[in-house]
């Protein structure tokens, strides 16, 4: 399994651009990030891509010359965001093989009915919205719940509170709408920042959560160790089960079971003796203590 590192920020638009993916990713690493992942965008609410009858999905970009390049600096993993309106989606990430080809699957609903299915039985790691369409989508309380069991982790994007105010008008509304209907349980902060510009520092971050309702624990986690728990949830779902094999480094030491348990069996008896003895001698001082006004009054 690949190892990552913090700080996270788990959504970085593709850009066909090289220098500008470049100069974003210099900029994380000037700024402390030590993982990221690169989104890519597939919109399922179009008739010509829901047509298509084989896999619809498409194969991740080849971005091998970044991860070459930033290879000490950063992890870089890869991301799908799906748009989708119905639960017919379903049906085509199950045919799907070039879904597990991707690092993290994220579903991001135009619908309320794309909501409550996106929290409940949507196979990928991750709730986002869009800026410019999520402040009319709220979700339910009993959704949000049975997203936080299943282990489905919520996203609040902060760039769009940068470059516009109403966009930063609807993702508010959305963050505090996570905190009164499930006190902002499992919630991720990313950037999904286009341009260098639009970046901020994860300390910056984690502050800038106290706008979106999360407390000081919650802002830090969101940036670092919720990021590392999503990322085990999405390697088991691509994976399934696997079998874990343990090589010891050192010596090992193989001693006689049969004399250890003689000697846990006389180490249990002498406990018990000790027990008894305590027992019995606190009840002999009871007895006295008993006994001593008695003869006191006899002797009166």
């Amino acid at each position: 399994m690949e190892e990552t590192k913090g700080f996270y920020d788990v959504c970085i638009p593709f850009n066909k651009d090289e220098r500008v993916l470049r100069e974003i990713c210099t900029e994380l690493v000037d700024l402390g990030y030590r993982t990221i992942a690169i989104e890519q965008v597939f919109d399922h609410s179009k008739k010509e891509n829901v047509k298509r009858s084989s896999d619809i999905f498409p194969e991740p970009v080849n971005i091998e010359w970044l991860k070459d390049e930033y290879k000490n600096k950063l992890k870089i993993l890869q991301r799908l965001t799906i748009i989708y309106v119905d639960v017919a989606v379903a049906h085509a990430m199950g045919n799907s093989l070039n879904l597990k080809k991707y690092n993290l699957v994220a579903g991001q609903p135009k619908t309320d009915a794309a909501l409550t299915h996106c929290c409940t039985t949507f196979n990928g790691d991750i709730v986002t919205f869009d800026a410019q369409a999520g402040g009319r989508i709220f979700v339910n309380r009993k959704a949000y719940q049975v997203a936080v069991k299943r282990g489905v982790f919520f996203e609040i994007k902060y760039s769009p509170l940068i470059t516009d105010s109403n966009f930063r008008k609807d993702m508010i509304k959305i963050a505090h709408n996570y905190f009164v209907k499930g006190k902002s349980k499992s919630i991720i902060i990313s950037s999904g920042a286009t341009n260098r510009f639009e970046l901020r520092g994860p300390y910056d971050v984690a502050n800038l959560s106290f706008i979106f309702g999360l407390s000081e624990d919650q802002g830090k986690c969101a940036i670092d160790r919720f990021c590392r728990q999503l990322f085990l949830r999405a390697e088991s779902r691509r994976l399934g089960k696997t079998i874990m094999f343990v090589k010891s480094s050192g010596p090992i030491v193989f001693s006689d079971s049969s004399s250890e348990s003689e000697e846990d069996d006389i180490a249990d008896k002498n406990d018990v003796n000790v027990i008894t003895f305590m027992k019995c001698s606190s009840e002999s001082d009871e007895k006295n203590e008993e006994e001593q006004p008695i003869k006191k009054k006899k002797l009166s």
